[in-house]
Formats: C-alpha cells, structure tokens, sequence
C-alpha cells in the first residue's frame, strides 16, 4: 500500500502554501453534506468538489476558499484549500459555534457553502420515536440544527433560523425583539458576526434581497431573499385578504420544487442543510408527520425558558427571520414562538392560478393550545430545524486500498469526473498517483 502522503493546501489568498496536520480530521469520511460537525478545538478538512451528499453533482472551477460568517472571534481561525484533494481545511478554536465557509472561482464567486456546526454532539442522546399506525418511526437529534448547548434560558440552544429548501442557514437571535409594523426595529436581536480576520459584519438583516433564484442563493449563502408583497383590499375565499406576493407563490425562490428537501423523494437531497447521517424530516408515505408523537396534552410549557418538554425532549420557542424582511422576530412581551419546518410541503389552495401561494408544513411551538400542532407557512419564512437519521444513508467514505480488496474491473474517475482508468484492478489502483478517486460508485484514496 502506498504510503499517505502529506497534504497540501494553498492558503485562500493565494499568497503561501501551508501543510495540513497529520491529525487533521477527515469530517468527509462517512460521506458528504451541507454540514458537517466539528469537535471544538479540532483541525479538520473535508471533500469541497461535491454540492451537499451528491456523488455527481460537482461545485465547479476552485480557486480558493473563503469565511462568510462566524458567530465568534477566531472560531474559524485559519482556512485553506487543497487543490490536490478538493479539500478545505479549517483551523477551529476551543470554542463552541457556528461558521459558514465556502469555495470561490478565480473572479471569488461562491460556487458552494458549507456549515460548521462546531459543537460536542452526542449521537446517543438521539431520541427515536415509537412507530406510528403505518409503522414509521423517527429518530431525532436533542437538539436543534445549529445549537451549541442544551442549556436551558440560554440562547445558545437556539439553533440556526432556514428558508424551506434552502441549503444555507442564518443565525437566529441573540436577545429579544421589538419590531415595529413596518418591520423597522427599536430593538433588533441581530447576533454579531465575524469575518476571518474578526472585524465586524454587516447584520444578516442589513443585507436582505428580493427575487432570489437557485443560483443567486449559492453565490450569496449569507442574503435573506424575502417576499415583496402588495395589499389589495379584496378577501379570499377564506375571507382573508388577498396579498399578492412577488414571487406570486410566496416562495423566496423563483422555481419553486417541493422536493427540495426530499418531500417528494423520500431521499435526502443535495439541498439538506442537515449534517452526515442526518436529514431534513419528511412526512412518511402515508402522509403521517414526523412530530405526530408530541401531543400538547402530554407537553409541559417552560414559562422562564420559553420553551415546550415531552418525554425528555425541550423544543425552545426561538422565533423567526420574517418573510418580508429577513429580520429576527423574537417578541420578549409577544409570547415568543417558533416553528420546526417539516420538509413536505404545506396544503396550497385548490386554485392556484388564482391563489398561487405555496407553503411548507411546520411544528408550532408556542405558550398555548396550538403548541405542537402542524402547520403551514410561506417557504419564504426563516424558521427553526431538527434533523432525523437518515435510514438510507451509506457510507461513502474515502478507504484505504489494498491487493487484497475484492474489486472488479471497473473505469476509475478523478475527482473532477474524468476518466483517469478505462477498467482497472486492484493492482492498477496502486499506479495511481495519491489522492482521490471514484470507483464504482463510491470515494477511494490512494496512499
């Protein structure tokens, strides 16, 4: 077996060229994904050449790597890219946190983002549901996507705040809000964030856009895409108001797909924002939600701690981002609330053509009778998440080759997907050079 070699990885600025630690941690070993989980303290580097958990879909041209956002100083403290592995290597603090990092092309567009959820978890405190009258069960994290402690009363068991769909998180809110009508603020929660070099960001509110699309999404992971909206004064057959969005299906995206988080598929997608071994949750294919266990009967609300318990479990009322603003609502005085978005998607009107508002569904978490009801609200809306296992998740790991490996004849590709072996055996492998490969469907490095 050949020997691993050292890697190397050129510094985003492109001025040096450092060596990544032997005992940097592989976060790609058990597969791809939008998020990964980081040990603080940790130096760590994963595969940056694939969008989410794909083995096809690749993030294009590399020519560096960059920090959009930290909730820290120097939790991120250093960050560099692999050109030979496609890799990005992070250097993280003993802190616990989030980070957003990215590749960028040679012009430094964001091709792809990836979540650092630099946090001690637990796997074993994962609770699994009993199954329901289709047999589906689910098994949950102890916590929400994003959050860096259980703790309860602190804000730190928050999470991160989601556009259903969406890849990318935004950080929720670091105090209470009073948000005025217009959606202006006397007081606006906004978490402060950090660049590589810990000056200070412009808050996430500041930089809200509208008309998103897919791609203006990737080059900018750190923009809200909020809904435009007009008041007509006419009422619906629910006797509602008619409002008429901008995008018309209330969507933050111009596509809209409602399988964007595997709803529709079943299967996690390259869109999940959720880590390894984790996805979104999705109503089962009887159409049963996955929160179909926490009953409001059986629930007890925490009126100091803002939050709802069942069998063990805390959900922390966190607030949102609003659709039509991108900004923290998070009312001290307003009985604060939050949602759990379900990745299925919300009922729409029978009409659509004159009704044209898409939704998502949501678990409601707040201090009355609607607590643990499924609901449904714009895709536009930045709401809470809470990954489930991910059942059908196969280890896609990077392995160590060796003669003895039962693999037959079979093309190998680069990792930028060209054919580098028409068929190979295990002893033409060995005449690789070191780095990684695909073959027959799954990751491989040479060493």
């Amino acid at each position: 077996m050949k020997k691993l070699l050292p890697l190397f990885a050129i510094l985003a600025a492109g001025s040096a060229v450092a060596q990544i630690p032997d005992d940097a941690v592989n976060l790609s070993a058990e597969g791809t994904a939008n998020c990964y989980i980081v040990t603080p303290g940790t130096t760590a580097y994963f595969d940056a050449t694939r969008k989410g958990n794909s083995l096809t879909e690749t993030t294009g041209e590399i020519a560096g790597a960059k920090l959009v956002w930290q909730t820290d100083k120097s939790l991120v403290s250093r960050l560099e890219f692999d050109a030979a592995t496609g890799s990005i290597c992070a250097w993280t603090s003993g802190s616990a946190g989030n980070a957003l990092v990215a590749v960028t092309d040679a012009k430094d567009k964001i091709l792809w983002s990836w979540h650092l959820w630099i946090t001690e978890y637990d796997p074993a405190n994962d609770y699994t549901t009993e199954p329901n009258a289709a047999g589906t069960t689910w098994t949950f994290m102890d916590r929400n996507l994003g959050a860096v402690s259980t703790e309860r009363g602190s804000f730190d068991n928050f999470g991160l705040l989601y556009q259903w769909g969406r890849k990318d998180p935004f950080p929720g809110a670091a105090s209470f809000t009073i948000m005025n009508e217009d959606y202006t603020y006397v007081k606006d929660g906004e978490p402060v964030l950090y660049d590589i070099d810990n000056n200070i960001l412009p808050k996430i509110s500041s930089k809200k856009a509208f008309h998103g699309t897919l791609e203006l999404s990737f080059a900018n992971p750190d923009v809200f895409y909020a809904m435009t909206y007009n008041h007509t004064g006419e009422i619906d057959e629910y006797g509602e108001e008619i409002v008429k969005n901008d995008w018309p299906t209330g969507d933050w995206v111009d596509v809209s797909d409602d399988d964007y988080w595997g709803g529709e598929s079943m299967k996690k997608t390259i869109y999940d924002p959720s880590p390894v071994g984790y996805k979104v949750p999705v109503c089962d294919a009887a159409g049963n939600t996955p929160y179909a266990w926490l009953k409001y009967a059986s629930m007890t609300w925490d009126n100091i701690n803002n939050g709802a318990e069942q069998d063990g479990q805390w959900f922390p009322a966190t607030g949102t981002r609003a659709y039509a603003s991108g900004g923290l609502d998070y009312p001290e005085d307003g009985n604060p609330y939050s949602g759990l978005w379900i990745g299925t998607k919300g009922k729409a009107s029978a009409n659509l053509e004159l009704y044209p508002d898409l939704y998502g569904q949501y678990m409601f978490i707040i201090n009355g009778k609607r607590t643990f009801k499924v609901s449904k609200d714009k895709r536009s809306q930045g709401l809470s998440l809470r990954c489930v296992r991910d059942d059908s998740h196969s280890t896609s790991a990077v392995s160590d080759i060796t003669l003895e490996d039962p693999l037959a004849p079979a093309p190998v590709y680069n990792i930028q997907g060209i054919v580098v072996l028409d068929s190979a055996t295990p002893s033409k492998l060995n005449t690789l050079t070191p780095g990684l490969y695909i073959y027959k469907s799954r990751k491989i490095a040479i060493r």
